[in-house]
């Protein structure tokens, strides 16, 4: 389904720049591409949230000054949670895979993260990694200042929404335990490492976001710039908004509320 939108999401964008070529004399025409860096504001269901995004825009000239502009992106987050294997509901690993070690319980695994059998034959240690990827579309408006022949500062704001990703990747470093040596004085005397590897079923859901933003660029060539932004996303996680119905699992599942963006952008002017 992710595949389906980003396709969807990137036609669109090729038919507006095709379609836009014939009114490139009357409403000049911006394909953008940029990169991005970025970290939550403040703690919110996760102790940390930070990590990087692509995306591509294209904007229409409505004055000299003023852009309309319509975009994809996509971000990757690296989610830091304490505990986290006690908050995911993963069925699987709660109800079926504990019951293979025996002499424990969920709650003591979920916490110390590690395990060793009631005879010390078998032990585990393991690595829950959690990360979030959104699909962001979005709209919005520019306003560009030029403050030298060059350089243009700009400040705006975009508003869209995003489709989530949340996702759990666990890693098992197992030993199992030999006695081989039938003269050795120890217990064992041979371990056999192996690593396992489970992900758990993604938390998926939509929800809505609202994104300032300002910076300034750096005209390359009359056809070409750079430019430098900072942009605030603040999330709304609502249920229902102008009678469109929002998915419930934002509420529960989307671990942040805001977070701030350093996105570095070319712009391709026709």
């Amino acid at each position: 389904m992710k595949a389906n939108y980003i396709r969807l999401a990137v036609l669109i964008l090729i038919l507006l720049s095709v379609r836009g070529q014939g009114y490139a004399q009357d409403k000049p025409i911006k394909l953008r591409i940029f990169t991005s860096l970025h970290t939550q504001l403040e703690e919110h269901k996760v102790e940390e949230a930070s990590g990087y995004g692509i995306g591509a825009q294209m904007g229409f000239a409505l004055t000299s000054k003023l852009d309309v502009k319509l975009g994809i992106l996509h971000d990757h987050h690296y989610l830091t949670q304490q505990n986290v294997l006690d908050i995911w509901e993963w069925d699987y690993w709660e109800d079926t895979y504990i019951d293979f070690l025996p002499g424990t319980e969920p709650e003591i695994v979920n916490k110390t993260l590690n395990y060793t059998s009631t005879d010390s034959i078998y032990s585990a240690v393991f690595n829950p990694t959690q990360s979030l990827k959104e699909l962001r579309l979005f709209t919005g408006l520019q306003y560009n200042q030029p403050i030298t022949s060059k350089f243009v500062a700009y400040m705006g704001f975009d508003a869209g929404f995003s489709l989530f990703f949340r996702e759990l990747k666990m890693e098992e470093q197992w030993t199992k335990r030999f006695k081989i040596d039938s003269l050795s004085t120890e217990k064992f005397d041979y371990e056999y490492n192996y690593d396992l590897l489970h992900f758990a079923p993604s938390k998926k859901g939509t929800t809505l976001f609202l994104s300032p933003f300002l910076g300034a660029k750096y005209d390359l060539s009359s056809s070409l710039d750079l430019d430098v932004g900072f942009h605030y996303v603040q999330y709304i996680k609502r249920k229902e908004l102008a009678g469109l119905k929002l998915s419930n699992a934002a509420e529960k599942w989307f671990p942040m509320q805001s977070k701030i963006q350093i996105v570095v952008g070319l712009t391709f002017k026709y």
